[in-house]
């Protein structure tokens, strides 16, 4: 997942599953993305933060997939 927040000064960002370890880390506006397919398993509760120097701001989002890809690896 990306998070995004707008904010003076801009704020760092962090996503990550609840429970769980971090998803994605934005600094700045600048994503990195793992570019991996999604299955059932990474469904559930994901928490976004913003920070900057004025404060935190939290939100968070369930994720639900509803249908696999086949990615032909034989997995």
């Amino acid at each position: 997942l990306r998070c995004r927040a707008d904010g003076d000064p801009a704020p760092s960002t962090r996503c990550a599953r609840q429970g769980g370890t971090s998803d994605g880390d934005t600094q700045h506006g600048a994503t990195r993305d793992s570019g991996r397919v999604v299955t059932r398993a990474d469904g559930g509760r994901y928490v976004c933060r913003a920070t900057n120097r004025h404060g935190v701001a939290v939100r968070s989002v369930t994720v639900t997939v509803e249908c696999e890809c086949d990615t032909g690896e034989g997995t």
